[in-house]
């Protein structure tokens, strides 16, 4: 317990949680984005997979901010798809997400499969670009605390503070422009920003678009720092898990962003603990993460139900 207590509280663990929340925040953001407008994206996971396979690709011939526009890139257009078949052509929006998720699980495979001439599982014989690390080390020229600084600030991605900036800029957008205003609106009774002349249909595309390319960033963060390089079904779920990050955060950009941490920290421990405890099977360590996202998905909808209950009393 000792030795447990003193990796949860060092640095490297504090790095790691970064590290393991960062692709997670990105989806979560990207999924909050299309929420709020009303509509669902169940398709961050395959986004995330897509876009992890065409950053590795890319990242191959070009360098690796490149690469990582490229894997937004088809984050964005996988969104724009699932907006063209949901709102153009009628389609119900969790099918056309399933779809996605279906064609990146075995689309994946095949299009590795030609990259690598004829590796299926992995990437290893591309040689694969990696996200630099921010090095910090000026910090320690600050007296007492500069060293402290150093080792919890030095060693994380850039796209690690981009996701920080993006969370306040997705919270000031929602909550202070009139566009974020239309999109709340839209997804909470359309009928009124429709009356008021504002394109629902046109707001719901473009935060698809936003979602997929949110998730994009995440799935090249994952094939470009978390590990090097592409991995069949290399998502293992975060997709899914970041659906109940967006309900656990309340739908709202810091509390996604907490509940990111909190999934993230529960990651970390499944990669630190077999290490500290042998006697414990690797498996069950790593279904912590999906367990903690069923518990929360439980404690929401009981909180959302006593809610209803307490709005329909205080009606009565």
């Amino acid at each position: 317990m000792i030795e447990l207590l003193a990796t949860v509280f060092s640095a490297t663990f504090f790095i790691t949680i970064i590290r393991t929340s960062t692709p997670l925040l990105f989806a979560t953001l990207g999924g909050l984005i299309s929420d709020r407008s009303g509509a669902l994206n169940v398709a961050l996971e395959g986004m995330m997979l897509i876009a992890a396979l065409t950053a590795v690709i890319v990242s191959v011939h070009s360098p690796w901010y490149i690469a990582v526009l490229a894997g937004l890139a088809a984050g964005g257009l996988l969104g724009a798809l699932m907006g063209l078949f949901h709102l153009k052509l009628k389609a119900d929006i969790i099918l056309v997400g399933f779809a996605v998720n279906i064609l990146a699980a075995g689309g994946t495979v095949f299009v590795l499969s030609l990259a690598t001439g004829g590796d299926k599982g992995t990437s290893i014989n591309l040689q694969s670009k990696a996200i630099p690390e921010v090095d910090l080390s000026f910090l320690t020229a600050i007296p007492i605390v500069g060293d402290t600084l150093d080792r919890f600030l030095s060693g994380h991605s850039i796209l690690s503070w981009l996701a920080a900036l993006t969370v306040f800029a997705i919270w000031y957008f929602l909550y202070r422009t009139p566009y974020g205003l239309w999109l709340r609106g839209v997804g909470e009774y359309p009928a009124a920003p429709e009356a008021a002349g504002v394109p629902i249909n046109k707001v719901r595309f473009w935060s698809l678009v936003a979602s997929g390319a949110l998730a994009g960033i995440g799935g090249a963060q994952l094939a470009m720092f978390n590990y090097i390089g592409f991995t069949r079904d290399m998502t293992a779920g975060r997709g899914f898990i970041a659906l109940g990050a967006v309900l656990l955060g309340a739908r709202h950009p810091v509390g996604a962003m907490l509940a990111a941490l909190l999934f993230g920290v529960f990651e970390a421990l499944s990669i630190v603990m077999p290490n500290l405890f042998n006697w414990i099977p690797g498996e069950l360590i790593q279904t912590i993460p999906f367990v903690v996202t069923i518990i929360a998905l439980i404690l929401f909808s009981y909180r959302a139900q006593k809610a209803r209950e307490t709005k329909l009393a205080s009606d009565l």
